[in-house]
């Protein structure tokens, strides 16, 4: 799995999509002119924001190689427990096509429509899934194998924002560092209007140490809720203590370093 500006990037088989479908590991970043790019597939931008009242926005796929290329589109619901991110379909959003065959060096225009145009009271936050499938013959040698999965040579997942009407505030964010299920986990609560794209975090102690958790992206806490990141084994437990402190870039702004409530745990 890659990131790629505001992509995720999986290569991989998975089974059918279910209620609270799976994890979305590492959240994407803000969005840049770069289009996410792997194999022959190519994503273009790889954030999409409605603006107050858009009906619609568009998405480009291109197709880099020399053969033609296959791929679905689907949209979910994006929500947060505090621990993790979790997906479930929904209405609200479509896309269209959700069906593409790009011809060699060809490319497709999707659009994202808002079925629902009531605004709401909160950000609305979704995740739009782009798989490149794998060819009819390819697919068919190897649906015996998932037992009815689906099979994909690469995923994207692309973060959607639909922020409530009026300003949108900023991210209001609390760091916690907790110790449970035998590892360190940093989490990140935001209690904002808006979501919190968090990047270049850094946690230090008082006495100098300090330990990377992301040279770049780490994921996003998305308003009214949010989510922890389980620390790498090599992650030092002395800084686990009084007067630790977390340095972050958030929405592409270098913040204060804030204080991370510590607690303990098995």
């Amino acid at each position: 799995m890659s990131e790629s500006h505001g992509a995720i990037q999986i290569a991989a088989r998975v089974r059918p999509l279910r209620r609270h479908l799976f994890a979305v590991f590492g959240m994407a970043a803000l969005a840049l002119a770069q289009p996410a790019s792997a194999a022959s597939l190519q994503v273009s931008p790889v954030v999409l924001v409605f603006q107050p009242g858009q009906p619609a926005l568009g998405m480009t796929l291109r197709n880099t190689g020399d053969a033609p290329l296959t791929g679905q589109v689907r949209i979910f619901a994006w929500s947060q427990d505090g621990k993790d991110d979790a997906l479930e379909p929904v209405q609200a959003l479509v896309a269209s096509p959700p069906m593409v065959v790009i011809p060699p060096q060809g490319e497709q225009l999707v659009r994202v429509v808002r079925v629902n145009r009531q605004p709401a009271d909160h950000e609305q936050t979704f995740r739009l899934l782009i798989d490149e499938l794998p060819p009819p013959q390819a697919a068919t040698a190897a649906s015996g194998e998932v037992n009815g999965g689906v099979n994909f040579r690469l995923r994207y997942s692309i973060p959607v924002f639909v922020p409530a009407p009026g300003a949108p505030g900023e991210p209001k964010l609390s760091w916690s560092l907790k110790r449970h299920d035998g590892a360190w986990f940093l989490g990140a609560a935001n209690q904002g209007g808006t979501h919190a794209q968090l990047s270049a975090v850094k946690l230090s102690a008082a006495s100098g140490q300090s330990f990377e958790v992301s040279a770049g992206l780490l994921g996003y806490a998305l308003a009214g809720s949010g989510r922890e990141w389980r620390l790498p084994d090599q992650f030092p437990a002395a800084l686990a203590g009084n007067g630790l402190q977390v340095q972050a870039t958030v929405n592409a702004v270098a913040l204060p370093a804030a204080a991370v409530a510590v607690g303990g745990g098995q």
